[in-house]
């Protein structure tokens, strides 16, 4: 179980996520210009009005910016990248673009592309705000702190962390233990996450998610193979 009495607030979570993801960019990123970085103050944004937006994720959206330069166009769609050691890639969607990531899923086509109808199989209070290899990170928007889903397209979504927060300060723990072993997290030779690096991470992610929680997020990162259990 979650100590609930020493989760981190999302501002704090957030804060400590973008600034690990600006140091780990600045010593090892190969993604020059593209991230998150954070603004001054309380920005407005678009969204699509079908996108349901929990009060955390309307915190995120107005205080953090995804930004892709190198995206063509005078509209370019906005994935910021998110590198975790030497593998590990995450895309976060700007809020403009949500509505991308939510079809086949949400959203699903009927044999014309311009005929989209909702799947049967899909909640509409579940939205997709990030991926990992196209999988999705999925933010329960009906839930108090908005829970965190980690799935495989074709599988039942996991639950990876009790909160937007908890999602972040994971994120956060996951970035700076990879800075400290110089982004090298997996052996060269056989591909696996190499035992410092899952020494620094498992037993805070324990704390932080719980031990389930933090399997879950675990194995979607493909930072562990087998179930703990």
């Amino acid at each position: 179980m979650t100590n609930q009495s020493n989760q981190p607030t999302l501002q704090a979570a957030a804060s400590a996520f973008v600034q690990q993801h600006q140091l780990y960019n600045e010593k090892y990123g190969l993604f020059e210009g593209n991230g998150i970085v954070a603004l001054t103050e309380a920005t407005p944004f678009e969204s699509d009005e079908r996108i349901p937006l929990s009060p955390e994720l309307e915190y995120w959206y107005s205080h953090y910016e995804m930004i892709d330069p190198k995206k063509p166009g005078e509209h370019p769609q906005k994935n910021a990248a998110v590198l975790i050691g030497d593998g590990i890639l995450l895309f976060f969607a700007a809020p403009e673009h949500l509505y991308d990531l939510q079809l086949g899923r949400r959203w699903v086509g009927v044999g014309n592309p311009d005929q989209l109808q909702e799947s049967e199989n899909w909640r509409a209070e579940h939205v997709v705000i990030a991926t990992f290899n196209d999988d999705p990170v999925i933010a329960d928007t009906s839930a108090p702190g908005t829970p965190i889903y980690v799935a495989y397209d074709t599988g039942e979504p996991a639950l990876a962390a009790a909160s937007l927060a908890d999602f972040l300060a994971a994120l956060a723990i996951l970035i700076e233990a990879a800075t400290e072993l110089g982004g090298e997290i997996r052996d060269e030779d056989t591909d696996e996450v190499k035992p410092p690096y899952l020494e620094q991470i498992e037993s805070k992610l324990d704390e932080l998610l719980g031990e389930q929680a933090a399997n879950e997020l675990l194995l979607y990162l493909s930072l562990r193979w087998e179930s703990w259990e």
